[in-house]
C-alpha cells in the first residue's frame, strides 16, 4: 500500500496561540500510523507513506506579518522567519513520530518546489528515493519563490494534490477538523464528482481561521480540478487516521 497523508494545521495546532501543539493528537497521529504499518506487516505487506503537514500555528501567524496588500513585503528577514517557524514545527513532528517507530525525514518545499508563470516546479526524485528506502518522507507548507522577484505559499493543500497526481498513490487522505465536506444544512457530503461540484461550491466557506492558504475551498477544488481521488475526513477523532490508511472510505468525503 502506498499512501499520501496530509494532516491539516488545525488538527496538530490551536491556530489561535502562536506556537501551540495539540500533543495528544499529535502522538495520536504518530501512533495511528504505527498502527496502520504493523496492520500491513502482519498481512505480509508494507505501508509506504509519504507525509504532509500545515502550517498551523506556526506558519500562519508568521506569513500574515509579512503579507500586505496580498504581497509579500520585507521578505529579506521574512523568508528566513516564515522557514524557521515551519522548521520548528516540522521537528516536532517528526521527533513524535520517531518515538512511535515512524522513520519520518524532514523535506522542505522551498528546496524543490518554485512557480515559473502559473506553472509549478515540482522535483519529486529525492522524496520518491526516500520512499522506495522505506522511510516516510514528511513535508510541510512553504514559502517558495516565484516569477518576477515573487514569493507565494505552497501549502500542504497545493501539495497534496500535486504529489498524488505526480506520484499516483494507492489512497490519498487529508485529515482536517471537520468530518468531511459539509452541505448548507451541515450533513456530510459522501462524493463530490462533475455531477455535484457545482452544488458543492456553494456550500464551501474560506475558514474563519488564520489561515493563509485557503481553507476548505482550496481543499476541494485543488483535488477536483487536477483529477485527484482524495478523502476528506475529520482527524480529531481517535482511529480515524488509522482507518483512512487502511482504506475505509466511509468516514468522510470523497472526491472523485
Amino acid at each position: 500500500m502506498f499512501a499520501i497523508l496530509k494532516i491539516g494545521g488545525s488538527v496538530l495546532c490551536n491556530k489561535n496561540i502562536p506556537y501551540s501543539i495539540k500533543w495528544d493528537n499529535l502522538e495520536r497521529m504518530a501512533m495511528e500510523i504505527r498502527e496502520a504499518m504493523d496492520y500491513y506487516l502482519k498481512r505480509e505487506e508494507k505501508l509506504k507513506l509519504i507525509l504532509i503537514h500545515g502550517g498551523g500555528s506556526f506558519g500562519h501567524p508568521v506569513a500574515k506579518r509579512y503579507i500586505k496588500n496580498g504581497r509579500f513585503e520585507n521578505m529579506d528577514s521574512g523568508f528566513w522567519e516564515i522557514q524557521k517557524a515551519m522548521r520548528r514545527f516540522n521537528t516536532l513532528v517528526i521527533d513524535t513520530l520517531h518515538e512511535y517507530g515512524v522513520p519520518g525525514v524532514s523535506i522542505q518545499p522551498s528546496s524543490f518546489v518554485a512557480f515559473r508563470g502559473k506553472e509549478v516546479h515540482f522535483d519529486t526524485y529525492v522524496i520518491e528515493g526516500m520512499v522506495e528506502r522505506e522511510l516516510v518522507p514528511v513535508i510541510h507548507g512553504d514559502i517558495v519563490i516565484s516569477n518576477k522577484k515573487d514569493y507565494k505559499i505552497f501549502s500542504g493543500d497545493h501539495i497534496l494534490p500535486y504529489l498524488s497526481k505526480k506520484l499516483k498513490p494507492d489512497i490519498s487522505l487529508h485529515a482536517s477538523d471537520v468530518d468531511g465536506v459539509l452541505d448548507l444544512e451541515g450533513r456530510v457530503i459522501k462524493c463530490i464528482n462533475s455531477e455535484n461540484i457545482r452544488k458543492v461550491v456553494k456550500c464551501l466557506k474560506t475558514s474563519e481561521k488564520e489561515d493563509v492558504t485557503g481553507g476548505m475551498y482550496l481543499k476541494v477544488m485543488e483535488a477536483y480540478r487536477m483529477g485527484v481521488k482524495v478523502l476528506i475526513f475529520n482527524g480529531n477523532k481517535r482511529g480515524n487516521i488509522y482507518r483512512g490508511l487502511i482504506g475505509d472510505y466511509s468516514i468522510g468525503t470523497k472526491i472523485n
